[in-house]
């Protein structure tokens, strides 16, 4: 083998090498905005829950954080917090920030039954990926649905819609 030759192979190498690492971040981020989107409807399923199991109707408010119990200011007056909710969004591990756009209320107010009363959109975006996801509460009965977001995002001076949240589609 010729130097050529053996420059040439071991270019080759290094670009079949360092393809799993530029394409890795992306999946990494990309999982990480998908589990974002799902603890964001388990955080919605935990307080409906929460408030079925107490027999209680309670609030709780959702954050770039996560689910927290409202401050006592925001909080009307008969309405306690959903005890034990706090719940992140995303993992503590440095991975980059998800941001959070929605237009739910301060307080997410639950019945005593299960049900979410307030009824919105939330769309979650990251910094390094063209995708966002989204999750859609609608009413009367608060049901949620995970789906992707379409352009124009939030963040760039579109109005949320919930009609740009389109379902995932699975192929068979």
């Amino acid at each position: 083998m010729s130097l050529i030759e053996q420059l040439i192979v071991v270019s080759l190498v290094g670009i079949l090498a360092s393809i799993p690492i530029v394409t890795g971040g992306s999946d990494r981020d990309q999982l990480q905005l998908d589990a974002s989107a799902r603890r964001l409807q388990v955080g919605l399923d935990r307080a409906r829950s929460i408030a079925r199991r107490e027999q209680n109707a309670c609030g709780v408010s959702l954050s770039e954080e996560g689910f927290t119990a409202p401050d006592e200011g925001i909080l009307p007056a008969p309405l306690p917090a959903c005890p034990g909710i706090g719940m992140a969004l995303q993992e503590e591990f440095d991975q980059g920030p998800i941001v959070l756009n929605t237009n739910l209320p301060p307080v997410l107010r639950f019945t005593a039954n299960g049900l979410l009363l307030d009824g919105g959109i939330a769309v979650l975006s990251h910094g390094r990926l063209s995708k966002a996801r989204c999750v859609v509460v609608s009413l009367p009965l608060g049901v949620s649905r995970i789906g992707s977001y379409q352009d124009p995002f939030p963040s760039e001076g579109g109005r949320l819609r919930s009609s740009r949240c389109l379902p995932d589609v699975s192929s068979s």
